[in-house]
């Protein structure tokens, strides 16, 4: 049986759609390739064949059922079908089955719900086709060397599915570290609940259970985490008998986690404590010194050493790069991939086959590392080059002749923007649980400088004097709720241009609707391992540098 790896291709206009989508299919291990018109579905499936679409249908030119209507007559000259599910709004959900008469493998409403994406590619992937370069076995064997390195009385430990944990926080290390905090806190927002709870303060009640649940499936309290879904489910329904009835068997049950986890707090070797986040944090650091370093670009030529790659190597060199020149070939290409994060290629020669894998494995490099890539040459070879997959991921194409002086003035604004993408974004957490807010910084602090706030207030004040390159903003907060937090940040004309990414604790879909009627950049469930929201916010940036530099030329 074959063990290749799945490739999704999706469609839709929407950069954030095509995030998020790229996001699940991710964490399901299973990669993608990202279009946003049916015009470019067609000539990608002309190219190559994928194991599964998800075509958007409200798209401009091309629908996504005129699209379907073209993909049939590819599919049928290429003698194999590929299954395509249509992905869209909850308003059509009474429409699935016109969906599917009109030739629709199946439905995806968004906001897409991780369980269904997981169903609709056990569903639709082919049998003997993982989901991920990986297969199953040698993730399985991972989570075992993991968990070996548990102490062992943790292992006895009932109420807690370390498999999940570890799933979620990716190494023992962080997971222990995880853990220390959720136990720490224990008696302390246990008192918080139960005295919200006698108060009869419904909204800081469910605030409170609310946060219990994301934390605790975190950790793999997986009963605590679905008694503490009920009772938030409860509080936003009023639901006072079920909330008098299970509260105190909801409390006794997490406090007696906190007595079997007692040992971790009093090992000697007990993992290091997170450190509590504080609006200290906002503080404004000095600004740090630059280092003046030579501009780099690794320059792919099809033909080394010509007058014409002279004359190029010479004005960059008068720009004061650095160029590494390598033959087009892929085992050279490969070697030196990490020397530049800009690229120039220059295809050339009678192989067209040859300069159409060199490209597929250029735009592979640029997607999967974030790094630009520019084409050079004659006009009919740099076609060649774009007639391959990913083309997206070419910056700009310089057919000849070529004005060597706009073009090194390209070549700097692109080295500039990749100076930009590989410095170490900023980015502002807001959650009123500080449990939350100091497990993500843990997770965060090695790619990031993280600074967390407790409230809206607080985050707006220092918004005015630092500019994140992006806002990880908790929805259920006191006071002010994210939607509204949001609201005045997008309002406000010196903050408007802040992106913004939400972190839920659900996949409630009249709330993400909500959400995204004003416009965000994203949204993560908060209950989202940790390799897979590092993946998200990856992606945000890779995507953000790609936008900024086909809207600026």
């Amino acid at each position: 049986m074959s063990n290749k790896a799945s490739r999704v291709l999706i469609v839709d206009d929407m950069p954030i759609n095509r995030i998020i989508l790229a996001s699940l299919l991710a964490s399901n291990g299973v990669n993608s390739d990202q279009v946003e018109t049916g015009q470019e579905c067609l000539e990608f499936c002309q190219r190559k064949k994928y194991d599964l679409i998800l075509l958007d249908h409200r798209m401009p030119e091309l629908d996504g059922v005129d699209t379907l209507v073209h993909l049939k007559k590819i599919f049928e000259e290429q003698g194999e079908a590929t299954p395509v599910i249509c992905h869209t709004t909850e308003d059509a959900r009474n429409n699935i089955n016109l969906y599917k008469a009109a030739g629709f493998a199946d439905v995806l409403i968004k906001p897409i719900d991780p369980k269904q994406m997981s169903e609709i590619l056990m569903t639709y992937l082919p049998e003997g086709h993982s989901t991920g370069s990986s297969d199953a076995s040698e993730e399985e064997a991972q989570i075992v060397d993991e968990l070996d390195k548990l102490p062992l009385w943790l292992k006895s430990v009932p109420k807690i599915d370390l498999v999940s944990g570890i799933k979620h926080c990716e190494t023992a290390e962080d997971y222990l570290d995880t853990l220390f905090v959720f136990a720490s806190s224990i008696e302390t927002k246990s008192a918080e609940i139960e005295s919200f709870f006698k108060k009869q303060n419904l909204t800081m009640y469910t605030l409170r259970v609310h946060s219990l649940k994301s934390i605790a499936r975190l950790v793999g309290a997986t009963q605590l985490a679905d008694d503490a879904a009920a009772m938030e489910t409860a509080g936003k329904t009023d639901d006072y008998q079920k909330i008098y009835q299970k509260t105190p068997s909801l409390l006794a049950d997490y406090r007696s986690i906190g007595r079997l986890l007692a040992p971790i707090l009093e090992e000697e070797d007990k993992p290091i404590p997170i450190p509590r986040p504080t609006d200290a944090m906002a503080a404004k650091k000095s600004p740090e010194k630059r280092q003046i370093t030579r501009r780099k670009i690794l320059f792919i030529e099809g033909t080394q050493g010509s007058i014409i790659n002279k004359g190029i190597y010479k004005h960059l060199e008068d720009a004061d790069f650095s160029i590494i020149g390598i033959a087009d070939e892929p085992d050279e290409i490969m070697h030196h991939r990490l020397d530049a994060d800009l690229l120039l290629y220059y295809p050339e020669g009678d192989d067209l086959e040859h300069i159409r894998v060199v490209s597929s494995l250029l735009y592979e490099i640029c997607r999967d590392n974030g790094k630009t890539l520019c084409l050079i040459g004659d006009a009919q070879d740099i076609e060649t080059a774009q007639s391959s997959m990913g083309s997206a991921f070419a910056a700009h194409t310089y057919p000849r002749p070529v004005n060597l002086n706009a073009f090194v003035k390209d070549m700097i604004y692109f080295s500039d923007r990749q100076a930009e993408y590989r410095r170490k974004k900023n980015i502002v957490v807001v959650d009123d649980d500080p449990d939350y807010l100091s497990i993500i910084q843990h997770w965060l602090a090695d790619r990031y400088n993280v600074y967390c706030f407790k409230n809206g207030d607080d985050v707006l004040a220092a918004l005015l004097a630092m500019r994140p390159d992006l806002v990880l903003l908790d929805y259920e907060m006191p006071d002010m709720d994210g939607f509204d937090l949001m609201k005045r940040i997008k309002d406000d004309h010196r903050t408007y241009k802040i992106p913004i990414i939400f972190l839920t604790g659900k996949n409630d879909r009249d709330q993400v609707i909500r959400i995204l009627e004003h416009k965000p950049d994203g949204y993560l469930l908060k209950s989202s391992q940790k390799d897979t929201l590092l993946d998200a916010i990856h992606r945000f940036f890779s995507e953000s540098i790609l936008k900024k530099t086909s809207e600026e030329l």
